[in-house]
């Protein structure tokens, strides 16, 4: 009886995931691993660090996939202590800022596609019909993706990718009265790639359905106002004093500011005080009606400040010397130098 060597069939191997960067399967322990985004260390950091300071990645090792699991995102950091100057400084925060750029592009790819599912791409068009035709994959990010009309034979027809809008309604800005009711001015943001465009633009529209104004922005121009953003809002909370600056309650009981608000809407008021600030008496304020919140505080402080300020001073019916800030909501309010 001859002696039989039954060699075993090595495991199929299952599919690298689209997203594996397919260079980590050397060390034959069968993981996945996303390209990693790193935060280098400054070069004029002391002693240098030559290992990335920060890096993230999507991972899925061997045991998690055999048991069904989710891929991961995976976090190293460098373990060591160096010296910066101002200059290195400068150039990690500048690092810091495109490497938080760079992970939230790995955070949608991690719940879009690897979590959601969805396609890297969806190429709803084989080829241009004419020249300024949009050919390129439908990315995650299109809200038209799943629709109907985002087809070949929708209303689509040139091909085009947007976001969802993001709004935020602008709370020092006041409330327009429209057909549509009262409105907030708003902040709209969306991102679009247009047929004829190499890259999406960001396109930013501020006002209501009165008086809107659109700009479109670059990626380059986006990143430099992001940058200038950045910067105002790091110094402005480093060196504010909030607490030093007096309420509106307090300024109302100071000054004995009598606030009332327009019974009529007045297109182009924006609020006007009149009072005798000399002798210390009463300041009557009024404001835009429908005014509140953060605007209505914004307001009355700056009427209380002109008319303290200002060295303009009126007759009033009964004689009185008083002095105004602001517009008075109507043409026949003043007449000449005396109030009418």
């Amino acid at each position: 009886m001859s002696t039989t060597t039954v060699l075993p069939f090595p495991p199929a191997e299952q599919e690298c995931p689209a997203w594996c960067a397919r260079d980590a399967h050397a060390e034959a322990v069968g993981s996945h691993v996303s390209i990693p985004v790193r935060l280098t260390a400054p070069a004029e950091m002391s002693p240098s660090l030559e290992p990335p300071l920060l890096s993230v990645q999507i991972g899925l090792g061997h045991d998690e996939e055999a048991r069904g699991e989710q891929p991961r995102l995976w976090l190293s950091a460098v373990d060591g202590t160096a010296e910066l100057d101002s200059a290195a400084l400068g150039e990690l925060i500048a690092g810091v800022e495109k490497f938080a750029l760079r992970l939230r592009g790995l955070r949608h790819r991690f719940e879009a596609v690897i979590l959601g599912g969805a396609a890297e791409a969806v190429d709803l068009y084989p080829a241009a019909t004419h020249p300024l035709e949009l050919v390129a994959p439908c990315p995650p990010w299109c809200q038209y993706r799943d629709q109907e009309e985002h087809s070949v034979t929708g209303l689509l027809a040139d091909q085009f990718h947007a976001t969802e809008e993001t709004s935020m309604e602008l709370a020092l800005h006041p409330v327009v009265h429209s057909k549509y009711g009262q409105e907030a001015e708003t902040l709209d943001l969306v991102m679009e790639h247009m047929p004829h465009d190499p890259r999406p633009l960001i396109d930013l529209t501020i006002g209501t359905t009165q008086k809107r104004h659109h700009v479109e922005m670059t990626f380059d121009e986006a990143d430099r106002l992001r940058s200038c953003l950045n910067e105002f809002i790091a110094q402005g909370r480093e060196y504010a004093r909030p607490e030093a600056v007096a309420s509106l309650q307090e300024l109302v009981g100071y000054c004995g500011v009598r606030i009332v608000e327009h019974r009529n809407n007045v297109k182009g008021f924006f609020g006007h005080a009149v009072g005798d600030t000399r002798q210390g008496g009463p300041v009557w304020v009024t404001v835009p009606k429908g005014a509140a919140g953060p605007y209505l505080e914004d307001r009355v402080k700056h009427l209380l400040a002109d008319i303290h300020e200002t060295q303009e001073e009126l007759t009033a019916t009964d004689g009185a010397e008083v002095r105004q800030a602001g517009a008075p909501p109507g043409t026949s309010w003043l007449r000449g130098q005396a109030a009418a």
